[in-house]
Formats: C-alpha cells, structure tokens, sequence
C-alpha cells in the first residue's frame, strides 16, 4: 500500500491562516467594544488631559527657566547677594547644558 503523507507546509499555512482570522476577529471585538464603552472614552479623555497638562507644565517651567538664565546672563552677577545654589532635576540639567553650550558656540 501506498502511504501519503499530508505535507507539513499546508498545515502550516493552514494554522497560520486561522490565527490571522481568529486575531482579527478578537481585535475588532475588542476595539468595537471598547470604542462603544462610555467608562473607557472617560478615562482615555481623562488620560489625554493630564498628560497635556502635564507637558505644558514641563514646557512651562523649560521656559521659566531658560528666561531665568537669560535674565542673569544679561544683569550680571550682583556683589551683595550670595550665590544661589544650582537648580536641582531636569531644570538644573537643562540650565547646565544650555550653559555649557553657550560657551561652546560663543568661546566664552
């Protein structure tokens, strides 16, 4: 008797195949069911918001900084007051770059 064998690669497809499908079938289940969801369009809005609040705040306070330094690069240093300490986290980062950049650019 002749024995045939089911070629390995069409199974393979075949798998492949139904994985797709079942994959799209549960992501539009999903997305749909989500898309439909009244608590989930509040808590994407309320997601939206607090991370534009929280990139204006961060532009905000680049912006403060940066003004800062302006401002006490154009005044000079004043004799009577002591020397404030460096700022400290991302704007003390950014303060000493933007320093350091100067007197690359500038020689000074």
């Amino acid at each position: 008797t002749v024995r045939r064998c089911r070629p390995i690669l069409s199974e393979s497809m075949s798998n492949q195949f139904f994985q797709r499908v079942a994959n799209y079938v549960a992501n539009e289940i999903i997305v749909k069911g989500l898309a439909n969801s009244k608590s989930f369009q509040r808590f994407a809005v309320r997601t939206n918001k607090q991370y534009e609040d929280v990139a204006k705040q961060g532009v905000d306070s680049i912006n403060k900084t940066l003004d800062t330094m302006a401002k006490q690069q154009a005044g000079g240093s004043r004799v009577d007051l002591p020397p404030s300490p460096p700022l400290k986290g991302i704007p003390g980062f950014f303060m000493a770059f933007f320093k350091e950049a100067r007197k690359d650019i500038t020689g000074i």
